[in-house]
This record gives structure tokens, C-alpha cells and sequence, in this order.
């Protein structure tokens, strides 16, 4: 590989620390590279310090590098052997790129493709990605979007209720069964006698309740919806019996269920209600920015095509 070092590199090496002025460098040229190559990109103008093959390094490139790496750290390439020992490093630089291309390198499939996602990724770092990073939802667009999809955002009814499970065995005789249906009635009786304050099914749930789950807390189980019916742990006869109670503290009638006979009693209820705005807000802001991203996607896509 023929290697030229041009006799004014010296000179112009030691000039650096003065603070000689130099050529502007000219722009890199913007061209999409072939698959099959990737050329070099035009290096920045100026005297020509060296040659390795048909690579110049030129003094624009020079000083572009010092900046590059020394920034602002007092000291850096004051001396001209610091400066020259720098180019000396640009030159085997130089030399091993060349060598890499002549030996196809740059042409191997896997090293353009890889190339090729950097350039993407930098492309849209740069023209795409700000774009989609600066894209706000003002309070006027959350009210807005919140008025014209105001169905969507209806809080069903719900219900908070307790129960008292009385257990009857699968394989348990009519007799057997009638048995523990009169007990469930004397049982709902009891509860129908417990003070108007009680909030639960309270002290009759510990005495007669077999669930051991809610027994011990009044018999409660919690808020249910309508929709929540058809996989309640409990049977979706709990919650259908529950949602038709009137009022809190009412009781329904012994009810016919799967593990045997229960009583449901209605603790607190919450008729359907729109949701409020600011406890909703993030929700509908996340969607707006997903929707918003995914136009402007859109049409940038669109404008490359």
C-alpha cells in the first residue's frame, strides 16, 4: 500500500498550537449508499497532511478530531508531538480501513445490513422520535375526548354484600336437604332480627355460616358488578340475588346454591354513575398520546413513500 506523508505535515502540525486559521470544512456529501457498498464519506477540506492509498487526511479532518477528542480539557495536543503522535494514530487508522476494504469487509452482507439499521435508527432519532417525544394532551383535549365517548365511561352499579353459607353434602338425602332448608330459614330469621346498625351479617354468620372465608368478618365479600356474576367464586346466584335488593340491609330469601342454601343481606350499593374526569385523566391521556403517535407514524411513513 503506497503511503505518502506530504512534507508540510510537520510544519502545519507545529502551527496548530497557534491557533492558525484553516480552510472551513465542507459539509459531507448526503447520498444513500448501495447495498453491495458503503463509500467513504467525503472527509472535511483543507491542506493535506497525509495520503494512505487514496484516503487524505486532510487538515480539517485533523482539527475536527483534536476537538473531538481532546474538547475543552486545557492541555490536550499542545505539544506537537502530541499532535503527531495523534496523526501518526489517524494514518494506521487509515491503513487498516483500507486493508479491511480491500479485503470486502464493507460489502459483507451482515456488516451493510447492520450499517444500514444504524442509519435508520439515527434518521429516526432525528426526524421522527422528537416529534413523537414533544406531543402533549392539554386539559381541553382530555374534556373534550371525555364528552363525545361519555358512554364509555359509566361506572356500572355495584354492590357490596355478605352472606351465610349453610353446606349440604352432594349426595344428601331429600329428607337431608329439607332438613338444612328449614335450618337456613330459621337461620335467615336471625338475621332479619339483628339490630338495624349491624353492618354485616355479624355474630349469626359465626354461629351458622360454613364459608370459612367471610365467616369470621360478618360474612362480607366484597364490592360485585352484574358483569363479575357468571365467574363469582361464590355462584352467580349470590350476586343476582344480591343487585335486586332494594336498600342496605336488606335480606334476600334463602337461596338454593350449589354447596347448599345461603342468605345474602345488601351492605352498601352505588347505582350507575359516570366516572369523574380527573380519576379517569391518565387512562384517557395515555390513549390520545398512543392514537397521536400512531398518526404521526402514519404520515411520516406516508411523506417517505
Amino acid at each position: 500500500m503506497r503511503l505518502a506523508i506530504l512534507l508540510g505535515s510537520s510544519l502545519w502540525l507545529a502551527a496548530c498550537a497557534t491557533g492558525a486559521p484553516t480552510a472551513p470544512a465542507a459539509p459531507a456529501a448526503a447520498s444513500t449508499p448501495p447495498a453491495a457498498a458503503l463509500p467513504a464519506p467525503a472527509p472535511p477540506a483543507g491542506p493535506i497532511l497525509a495520503r494512505v492509498g487514496d484516503q487524505a487526511i486532510s487538515a480539517g479532518l485533523f482539527r475536527q478530531e483534536m476537538e473531538r477528542r481532546g474538547g475543552k480539557i486545557p492541555g490536550r495536543f499542545a505539544t506537537p508531538e502530541q499532535r503527531r503522535a495523534l496523526l501518526d494514530e489517524l494514518i494506521g487508522t487509515r491503513a487498516v480501513l483500507a486493508a479491511a476494504r480491500a479485503a470486502g469487509y464493507d460489502r459483507d452482507p451482515e456488516f451493510v445490513a447492520t450499517v444500514e439499521r444504524m442509519l435508520v435508527a439515527r434518521y429516526l432519532d432525528e426526524h421522527l422520535d422528537a416529534r413523537l417525544a414533544a406531543i402533549e394532551i392539554s386539559k381541553a383535549d382530555l374534556e373534550a375526548f371525555y364528552g363525545e365517548h361519555a358512554s364509555e365511561f359509566v361506572v356500572p352499579t355495584r354492590a357490596r354484600g355478605a352472606w351465610i353459607l349453610l353446606e349440604v353434602p352432594r349426595k344428601a338425602t331429600p329428607e337431608k336437604v329439607e332438613e338444612a332448608r328449614v335450618r337456613a330459614e330459621s337461620v335467615r330469621a336471625e338475621a332479619l332480627a339483628l339490630p338495624p346498625a349491624t353492618r354485616n351479617l355479624g355474630p349469626v354468620a359465626l354461629r351458622h355460616s360454613d364459608d370459612s372465608g367471610t365467616r369470621y368478618i360478618g360474612g362480607e365479600f366484597g364490592w360485585v358488578t352484574a358483569g363479575e356474576a357468571e365467574g363469582f367464586r361464590y355462584g352467580r346466584e349470590i350476586v343476582d340475588s344480591l343487585l335486586t335488593l332494594g336498600a342496605p340491609g336488606a335480606v334476600s330469601p334463602v337461596l338454593r346454591v350449589e354447596r347448599g342454601f345461603a342468605i345474602v343481606k345488601l351492605v352498601e350499593r352505588e347505582e350507575e354513575a359516570p366516572a369523574p374526569l380527573e380519576k379517569i385523566a391518565p387512562g384517557i391521556r395515555n390513549r390520545l398520546i398512543k392514537e397521536r403517535r400512531e398518526a404521526l407514524r402514519e404520515a411520516f411513513y406516508a411523506e417517505l413513500l
